[in-house]
C-alpha cells in the first residue's frame, strides 16, 4: 500500500475528526460530520481507509476497533451514538454498498439510488413487501412521512426507516 502525503492525511484529520478537539461527543456532531461529508461508515476502523463514526469518536488517526468491543468505551460510545442518531431520523443508515453499514446525507440518497439502486421492474426481488408498500405510497404522495406510511399500512420495526429513506429518491 503507498503512502498518503501528510498534507492529504491533514485534511482527512479535520474532516474526518480524526483529532481530538474536533472528535465527535454527541448525536448531532455525528450528523453535522455526515452532513458535511455526505457519508460516513458506522463502526469500522482505519483499515476501511474511509471516515467512520467509530475513527470520530475516537478522534486520532490509528484507531482499531478491538476484539471485544464490548468492553472498550470508544466502541460503546460510538455504538449508542449510531443508535441515536438513527432515532433522530435527519440522516440516512443502512447497508448501501457491498453490506458496509453507512450513514448518508438525505442529499446524497439519489445519487446513490443513480449508482446502486434498481428498477421499477426489479423492485420485487430486492425490496421486502414492507418496503414495497412504503414506496407505493410515496409515490402517490411524495411529501408523507414515514409516520404516517406506517400508520396507513399498519406495519411498525426498525427496517421500516431503513426501507422507506431509501426509496425516497427513487
Amino acid at each position: 500500500m503507498h503512502e498518503i502525503p501528510e498534507e492529504i492525511e491533514a485534511y482527512r484529520d479535520e474532516k474526518w475528526r480524526r483529532e481530538e478537539h474536533h472528535r465527535v461527543k454527541n448525536a448531532a456532531d455525528v450528523e453535522t460530520l455526515v452532513e458535511d461529508l455526505g457519508l460516513c461508515l458506522g463502526m469500522t476502523d482505519v483499515r476501511k481507509r474511509l471516515p467512520s463514526v467509530y475513527i470520530a469518536v475516537c478522534g486520532r488517526r490509528d484507531a482499531h476497533m478491538p476484539r471485544n468491543v464490548q468492553k472498550d468505551e470508544e466502541a460503546s460510545a460510538a455504538w449508542v451514538l449510531k443508535d441515536e442518531v438513527i432515532a433522530r431520523g435527519n440522516v440516512y443508515y443502512g447497508k448501501v454498498y457491498k453490506g458496509h453499514s453507512m450513514f448518508l446525507a438525505k442529499r446524497m440518497i439519489p445519487v446513490f439510488n443513480t449508482i446502486w439502486g434498481c428498477s421499477k421492474a426489479g423492485e420485487s426481488g430486492i425490496l421486502s413487501k414492507n418496503a414495497q408498500a412504503v414506496l407505493k405510497i410515496l409515490r402517490k404522495e411524495f411529501e408523507s412521512a414515514t409516520a404516517t406510511c406506517a400508520k396507513r399500512r399498519d406495519f411498525h420495526g426498525p427496517s421500516l426507516r431503513r426501507h422507506s429513506m431509501s426509496c425516497r429518491g427513487v
